[in-house]
């Protein structure tokens, strides 16, 4: 509103059209900056350092963000390498057997781990690596795909972890291997029915999968 004198939109259009008027006159852009208005409102400086503040707090959230991503990615790539060693160092059924009861358990903070071959002289005397003539547990949760992440039944968890302990319910991640003869799906599981849900990241175990499938190979060839 107009009162005796230039209307507010007058003074707007005026600076908007001489962007140069601010800087020519600093003692009026100083005062504009350091005003304290009287009904209790912030001045233009304290607004600047409060959006300053709220930036700079934002960007301390987002590098604190970065250093966890980081460090978490250092810590996967030494499980993973740790892992792979002692995966392709395996020389026998036994020894494999040993390497997943023991460090792949503990990598992928799981409960329990299993693996399922079919179309493979059986080999007895082994609790995580079984054999079967011809049809796979639980084939029909992976269905067409190659990973499936889901929550179990009592019966289901029985069908994958045959020699565990567990609860009525678990999850559990299937992968499906690809192997020389036969089938083959690595297994593992959660007493937890949310552990190994849909929304996990399963390119550290799909990655894995892969290496055992290579090992696998290997000693089906034997």
């Amino acid at each position: 509103m107009k009162k005796n004198g230039l209307s507010e939109q007058e003074v707007l259009d005026y600076l908007e059209s001489n962007p140069g008027f601010l800087e020519r006159n600093e003692r009026t852009l100083n005062a504009i900056i350091n005003n304290h208005p009287k009904d209790g409102t912030i001045s233009l400086a304290q607004k600047q350092l409060e959006i300053l503040h709220e930036r700079n707090t934002e960007m301390r959230k987002k590098i604190a963000l970065l250093v966890r991503r980081a460090k978490t990615n250092d810590e996967i790539f030494e499980r993973t390498r740790s892992l792979n060693l002692s995966v392709i160092n395996s020389k026998s059924w036994n020894e494999l057997n040993e390497t997943l009861a023991t460090q792949m358990i503990i990598d992928f903070d799981a409960d329990f781990v299993s693996i399922h071959l079919n179309e493979i002289d059986t080999i007895n005397g082994l609790d995580h690596i079984h054999f079967h003539e011809k049809k796979l547990p639980c084939e029909a949760l992976l269905g067409n795909r190659a990973t499936q992440c889901s929550s179990l039944r009592e019966e289901e968890m029985e069908s994958l972890f045959p020699i565990a302990k567990y609860n009525e319910a678990g999850s559990a991640v299937l992968l499906k291997m690809d192997l020389v003869r036969g089938g083959g799906l690595l297994c593992i599981g959660s007493n937890e029915p949310a552990m190994f849900s849909q929304e996990i990241d399963t390119m550290f175990v799909r990655y894995m999968a892969d290496v055992l499938s290579s090992v696998i190979n290997s000693l089906i060839e034997l």
